[in-house]
């Protein structure tokens, strides 16, 4: 016989069924489109279950961003483990970019942030989630990186440079489909990286024997 469900486990799947409807309405209409009336019908609840776990339209997006972000930070760290013992620990990093900022999250994120930034009171909630996040993904793969061999300040300057990289692609693909642009610069940014690893590694070589 099955158990019925606990009154936690109810309200657990109340708030990702809400949240996870706001995430799909902030996607379609943009912040300013979104409603909670919208979002109360998405996830086929009545506006007084919704009360009981975010009462404004603000509560319901910042809640929606951190549970993006948290969703994205554990494929991360379940990435950067495996990125530790790659061969190429950089295209590891950009595939897990690319699930961010070429999908929901990010779109979901952009559309909040856009409004916060005229909005200090929106900002003042938004800015720690985001901290929170960057910090948290930051140091799972500078430590990965620097398990496959990288100098921490070499990785540090890597990992911020690709993130803006990804980043400003995703910004100019809201405009501009072009996906084989971004395929070829990232290759291209892969390879260069490859090549200049290969080269501090057989410049490293010679002046370890030395030293034997």
């Amino acid at each position: 016989m099955r158990s019925r469900k606990t009154q936690a486990e109810r309200s657990d799947e109340t708030r990702h069924k809400l949240l996870q409807a706001t995430i799909e309405v902030l996607v379609a209409q943009g912040y300013h489109g979104l409603t909670t009336a919208q979002v109360d019908a998405r996830a086929g609840m009545s506006s007084g279950a919704r009360v009981h776990h975010y009462r404004s339209k603000a509560d319901l997006v910042i809640a929606a961003t951190s549970y993006a972000y948290d969703c994205a930070a554990v494929l991360g760290r379940q990435r950067a483990a495996a990125a530790a013992t790659a061969p190429e620990p950089l295209r590891e990093f950009i595939a897990d970019l690319r699930t961010i900022y070429f999908d929901w999250p990010f779109l979901a994120a952009v559309e909040v942030l856009v409004t916060a930034r005229t909005s200090p009171e929106l900002m003042a909630r938004l800015k720690p989630v985001l901290e929170h996040f960057h910090a948290g993904m930051k140091a799972v793969w500078l430590e990965a990186f620097v398990a496959a061999g990288y100098e921490p300040a070499q990785a540090e300057t890597l990992l911020v440079l690709t993130l803006n990289l990804i980043r400003g692609m995703a910004i100019n693909r809201i405009w501009q489909q072009d996906q084989a642009s971004c395929e070829r610069l990232i290759e291209d940014w892969c390879q260069r990286e490859a090549s200049a690893r290969a080269a501090t590694q057989g410049d490293a070589s010679p002046r370890a024997a030395a030293r034997q």
